[in-house]
Parts: structure tokens; sequence; C-alpha cells
């Protein structure tokens, strides 16, 4: 709209030129008008389009760290199955290896009483009682071994069974270890081509207020996110419901901020307020822009930003409902937390987010992974806690 303005005003100096000036001298200031219109729409076509380019690979991002996530947990739980059925295997080996022993022992004791040692002590039985227990005795024994014999086969059929399921969890393994490099490879890839675009906007001139206008943008944008929150929260919040009847019956009302009900019942674990200062962080690092600092001439934080390495995993502060899971200008992807007493946490600048609204998360469950989105310049989590729509100071909540 300014730079229409701008033009609009120009169009009218010329044709007062077209007055005070000759001809040639009018159609040179249109030549300068038209020149500079049209470089004013291509380097807005440019700046547009850069931002454009930004914002699909932070989203690409989001994609690819997600679907690496889910591949590493399943490498991880793969890794447990295969240790526990690898234990299990050393165990039926071992039994395998005392059933050999105790039929071998058998064996050689058969072998060295001789072939007609059983005969022989039948022969010398002069009483029919003594005979018939005797026979009750070889029969035991030979109970014994067919039942060692049947042991053995039983423990080599499922030692079998183990080593095939080994071989196959191996495999399995092997198959997701190779997905994990090419997720690995590829966002790799998605990382550069999103430092290739944020030098590209560095390099793209602007200007002192478009600046401060972002910035006005980033706040308007979250106040109108909490706005919606708050609005849909149902109203009171002096108080908390007091039986498990009526909590179930408030979050029914409760809808999320794309106005779908969330019906996923959430009861704290303890009060959000008693926690303060007892809270741990969502990540570890260094806090580069501290609560109440000035962000610009006009402007203060009021939250944290946090620098860390992308990819560290964030961790949800305390126990609470997901709010809020998805894309918002400037604070790239997001994920915002109710707690009870009408607290919120709020998570930004991620490279991806893992829980969708109206998921229910523990204290220290991983969330997301810090990232640069939003169009940052450096990896880090923007970290804020409120209450309604007053901002806390972390430092005072978290140790």
């Amino acid at each position: 709209m300014k730079l229409y303005s701008f033009l609009a005003l120009l169009l009218l100096l010329a044709a007062g030129l077209a007055n005070a000036a000759d001809p040639k001298r009018q159609q040179q200031v249109q030549q300068e008008i038209q020149q500079l219109a049209s470089s004013l729409n291509a380097a807005q076509s440019t700046s547009d389009a850069l931002q454009d380019e930004v914002t699909r690979t932070e989203k690409k991002l989001d994609e690819v760290s997600q679907r690496l996530y889910q591949t590493e947990k399943k490498i991880e739980d793969t890794q447990l199955r295969l240790q526990a059925t690898n234990d299990k295997k050393l165990k039926q080996e071992t039994e395998l290896n005392t059933q050999r022993a105790g039929l071998a022992q058998q064996l050689q004791a058969l072998y060295s009483a001789g072939e007609e040692s059983h005969l022989r002590l039948l022969l010398r039985q002069d009483d029919p009682s003594d005979i018939s227990r005797t026979m009750r005795y070889f029969e035991y024994m030979n109970k014994s071994r067919v039942k060692r014999i049947q042991s053995i086969q039983k423990a080599l059929a499922e030692l079998q069974t183990l080593r095939t399921a080994i071989d196959k969890d191996r495999q399995y393994l092997q198959n997701l270890e190779q997905t994990q490099e090419r997720d690995k490879a590829e966002l790799t890839q998605t990382l550069t081509e999103r430092t290739n675009s944020m030098k590209k906007m560095d390099g793209d001139a602007r200007s002192k207020q478009k600046r401060l206008e972002k910035l006005r943008a980033e706040d308007a944008s979250l106040a109108e996110i909490i706005d919606r929150l708050s609005n849909a929260e149902k109203k009171p919040a002096e108080a908390e419901p007091k039986t498990e009847k009526e909590t179930a019956k408030a979050d029914e009302k409760k809808p999320s901020p794309t106005a779908t009900p969330i019906k996923t019942r959430f009861t704290p674990d303890k009060a959000f307020s008693s926690l303060k200062g007892a809270l741990s962080w969502p990540i570890a690092g260094k806090i580069i822009h501290p609560y109440d600092s000035a962000k610009n001439e006009k402007q203060r934080w009021r939250g944290v930003v946090i620098a860390a390495p992308g990819g560290t995993k964030v961790k949800a502060v305390a126990r609470g409902r997901v709010l809020f899971s998805g894309w918002m200008n400037t604070y790239g992807h997001m994920i915002i937390i109710e707690h009870d007493s009408n607290y919120i946490s709020l998570y930004g600048y991620n490279r991806a987010v893992y829980k969708k609204e109206g998921a229910i998360v523990n204290a220290n469950e991983t969330i997301a992974a810090v990232g640069s989105s939003g169009g940052q310049s450096r990896d880090g989590l923007y970290f804020e806690i409120r209450q309604g729509k007053t901002p806390q100071n972390p430092a005072r909540w978290c140790r």
C-alpha cells in the first residue's frame, strides 16, 4: 500500500511538471517513475519469494525431523527387543547344555554297566517283589532318558525360533539404520537449503521500518492465538473443578485453537503455581535474550531465548494438554501447553514438533526439537510462561 501511495505521489508530481516543464522533461520524468516502480515491484517480489523459500524449507525440516525421530524410536525399541531375545537365547543354550550333560551321564552309566547287566540283575532276584521293583527302576530310568531327550528336542526347537527372531530383528534394524542415514542426509541437505535461503534474505535490502513491522506482527500473531485460546477456555479460571466429573465436564467445553472441541480429559498431578522455582528448563543452554530485555527500541522480550544445537530435544516443563501445535509466523514451529489455573507454557523456533493438539504430555516428556524456524539466524528455543495474557519471568519458575 505504501508503495502504491508513493507511486501515486510521484505521478502527481509528474503531472505538475507537465505544466511547469517542457514535454521532453515530462517524458524523462515519467520514464524514471516507471523504472522506479518496476524496480520496487521486483524487489518486493524477490523479498516475498525468499520468505516463501525459507518457510518452505522450515516446514520440510519439520517433516524430515519428525520422520527421523520416529525412526530413532523404532531403532531403540528394536535394540531393546533384540537384547531381550539374545538374553533368552543364552538362557536357552545354558539349559540345553545342562540337559545334554545329564543325558550323557545316563548313557555313560548305561554303557559302563554293560549290555547284559539288566538281565543278570533280574536273574539274581529270587523274590518276585524284588523283580517287580527292579523292573519299575528300569522303567523309571528309561522314562527319564526319554524325558531328557524330549527336553533337548524342545530346547533345540525354541533355540532355532529365537535365532530366527534375532536374524529377523537384525535385518529390520539394518533397514531402519539405512532409513535413518537417508533421513539424516535429507535433513543435512534441507538445513543447507535453509542456510542458503537465509543468506539470500540477509543480502536482501530491508529497511529498519520493515524489521520493526515484522517484530510488531510477531507480537500481534502471538497475542491473537493467546486471545483465541483464552476465549476458548470458557471462564471462570478462579478455581479448578473439584471432582473428576466436574473436570471432565469443564474439559468438554474447552475448544482447541481450530475451534474443534478437545475431549481429552486432563487432570494436573500438581498445581502449577506450587511448582514455581522448581521447574526444570525445557533445554540446557545459554539464555541469549533474557526476559524483559530490549528486543528493539520499542519492544521487550516477553519470554526468553535459549541457545542450543539444532535437534536438541525440547521437554515439557510440567504436565499439561497441548492447546496449539503448528506453524506461527516468526515463531516458526510452536507448541503451546495448557496447565491448570490458566497457566500456559510456549515453545517456539522449533525445527519440528512431535505432539498434536489435544495430546496429554508429562513433565520432562519430549515435545519438539530445537531449531531456527520462523526466520531466526541461529538455533535456539523461544520459551515463555503466561497466566492468561500476563507473561511471567521464566527464570523465577525454572532452576
